[in-house]
């Protein structure tokens, strides 16, 4: 039985590697994830793991969605726009500190949801080479995720499993987070510098009032970070509180957006999570000190830019000890960014760039994760 779950397990990966967009594919993970079951693995992680993620999820986009509609979105690309003077490689780097801001506080999900309509907006509008953008914010927002346990899904998972206090694991991340996200966005600026040597046109003319729907979206944004936010500090997954947020943002009069639900990301994520659940795999035994550490972040890495980081998470939450958990962070948060299927926020990022997404070829993006990972771990494990 567990030769068959292996080779489902392995299926389930092999699909969503090759096909990472695709409809399609989730069903047939969706199949494989049903023949696991009958095997014999459990659905209770799948369903703990993927049900908090669905709703965040939801309300992640269904605001993006409030903010895209007011206009917001627009006004915000016009503002960095005019902040550049013409220069892309300004409008790039402000583009990457807006996106690390609302990585710490909605998510790397969110951010990368709010995010992207405002690239699209800056190529739109203004002419401004829309590539580097969409690489920096899928960068950042992965990189940056680790700096504060809200910051990505994985962090939670690991918080709550190895308990881990909230104020310490913000403490001894926030700057290895920062530091990891330049990397991403030096080395993507390195890579992208002849796209970010070209001129664009800024906007001209004077500025106006923020509309009532706007400031409606505003104030929703404000408000579901800071519910995300407080709900961390006391001890609550921040998920609920920030659905909750959205849900009465949306409900409000004025305040109409459509409900949008990933369907195909939970179904990709829930499968992965019981046919890796079902293997009973455990984690290598590793060297101690700094790299003892950096080990254990590029071994979960791999694992999480294999098979993807939340479940990868699941799997490692149960197996690792307190210590280790500050490197485990970075390897689940940092580490997937090396394949297209590794992070949910990178699979939620191609499909709203749509056609515009970028390629993400892993000569690229191996040794930038590798890089990031190495400077962010050893940064951490001097604090330890």
């Amino acid at each position: 039985m567990l030769i068959l779950r292996w080779i489902l397990a392995a299926a389930a990966v092999a699909v969503l590697a090759l096909r990472p967009r695709s409809a399609r594919a989730a069903a047939v993970l969706g199949v494989l994830a049903a023949g696991d079951l009958l095997a014999g693995a459990r659905a209770g992680p799948a369903v703990t793991t993927v049900a908090p993620l669905l709703a965040f999820l939801a309300a992640a986009l269904t605001l993006a969605g409030l903010v895209e509609r007011s206009g917001l979105a627009r006004r915000t690309a016009a503002l960095l726009a005019r902040r550049g003077h013409g220069r892309t490689a300004v409008v790039y780097a402000l583009t990457c500190m807006l996106c690390v801001a609302l990585t710490c506080a909605v998510s790397l999900d969110g951010a990368v949801v709010l995010m992207v309509p405002l690239a699209l907006a800056l190529g739109e509008d203004f002419g401004v080479p829309v590539r580097p953008l969409l690489l920096g914010i899928i960068t950042v927002a992965n990189a940056s995720s680790i700096a504060v346990p809200q910051g990505n899904p994985t962090n939670l998972v690991l918080i709550a499993r190895l308990h881990l206090s909230p104020g310490a694991f913000t403490a001894h991340m926030l700057l290895p987070g920062l530091v990891a996200a330049s990397v991403c966005a030096g080395s993507v600026a390195w890579l992208e510098r002849a796209a970010l040597s070209h001129a664009y046109r800024a906007p001209r003319g004077a500025r106006h009032p923020l509309s009532p729907a706007e400031r409606r979206a505003a104030a929703s944004l404000l408000m579901a970070a800071l519910a995300a936010g407080t709900a961390t500090l006391l001890g609550i997954a921040p998920w609920w509180p920030f659905a909750a947020v959205v849900a009465l943002a949306v409900a409000l009069p004025g305040g109409s957006a459509p409900l949008v639900v990933p369907w195909r990301i939970a179904v990709q994520v829930a499968a992965l999570v019981v046919a890796i659940g079902g293997l009973e795999l455990g984690v290598p035994e590793l060297p101690g000190g700094p790299l003892g550490l950096l080990a254990l972040a590029a071994v979960l890495g791999a694992a999480a830019a294999t098979i993807n980081n939340l479940p990868a998470s699941v799997w490692a939450g149960a197996l690792l000890a307190a210590p280790t958990g500050y490197a485990a962070s970075i390897g689940l948060a940092i580490g997937p960014l090396a394949t297209p299927q590794g992070s949910v926020a990178t699979l939620i990022a191609t499909d709203l760039a749509g056609e515009a997404a970028p390629a993400l070829p892993l000569r690229w993006f191996a040794p930038i994760t590798a890089a990031a990972l190495a400077s962010a771990t050893l940064l951490a494990s001097s604090g330890l």
